[in-house]
């Protein structure tokens, strides 16, 4: 092996021991300012947590709830871990589609909440969590572009309209023809959708779509 062939495997193996990690994406207590949501640890990285504080960490494709007082390990390890990760890597793309009732997806649009939504591309997907009647959903953004779109009964996930653009920083107001009050979403783009639940939800954070993020992390969590 040559010099430089070995100085680009060295870097290659160094790239992946440092993109190893676990990611804050909730905390609350006395320790919350030391591990704050978006806050990255090396997965050999010790959690030193006191009583009341409450840190979760998304790692591979899991997450899990640290709770103090205690010194705990980033990430959990071993074959357990790696066997845990394998089996949530396919519910990563289509999470809870056995239940209706909540959202089955992180990077589908919940029309019944207002927050940022990251989406890429111009493919969106919108979601409500009551599809037993037929409804109509009105898309609004003041005199500029909009639309009313027919939601037949049964169905929980619609294609948002294409005669409405979507592009980062647009913002709409939702409203639900039986609903209580109109929603208002706007959209943050992305290049494309991580494969990796860690590094969604390091974008989900970094744009501030919690909704999302919440969805990502209760579908990967173990705490039911």
């Amino acid at each position: 092996m040559t010099i430089l062939a070995a100085m680009a495997c060295v870097a290659v193996l160094g790239a992946d021991a440092v993109f190893a990690k676990a990611l804050v994406v909730r905390s609350v207590g006395p320790s919350a300012k030391a591990y704050p949501p978006g806050k990255a640890l090396p997965d050999t990285a010790k959690l030193a947590l006191q009583p009341g504080d409450s840190v979760t960490l998304v790692g591979g494709n899991s997450a899990r709830t640290l709770r103090g007082p205690g010194t705990f390990p980033a990430s959990s390890g071993g074959a357990q871990e790696l066997a845990m990760a394998a089996s949530k890597r396919g519910r990563f793309g289509a999470m809870r589609s056995g239940d209706l009732t909540l959202n089955p997806s992180p990077w589908n649009l919940d029309v019944t909440q207002s927050g940022t939504i990251c989406v890429a591309g111009k493919g969106l997907k919108m979601w409500r969590p009551d599809s037993a009647a037929a409804t109509k959903l009105t898309i609004s953004k003041g005199a500029g572009a909009g639309a009313t779109v027919d939601w037949p009964a049964g169905k929980a996930v619609i294609d948002w309209p294409a005669a409405v653009p979507i592009s980062d920083g647009a913002e709409y107001q939702l409203a639900l023809a039986d609903g209580a009050e109109a929603q208002k979403v706007k959209f943050a783009m992305m290049p494309a959708v991580p494969a990796e639940a860690v590094d969604a939800a390091q974008v989900l954070v970094d744009r501030g779509c919690q909704n999302q993020l919440d969805v990502l992390v209760e579908a990967l969590s173990d705490e039911k």
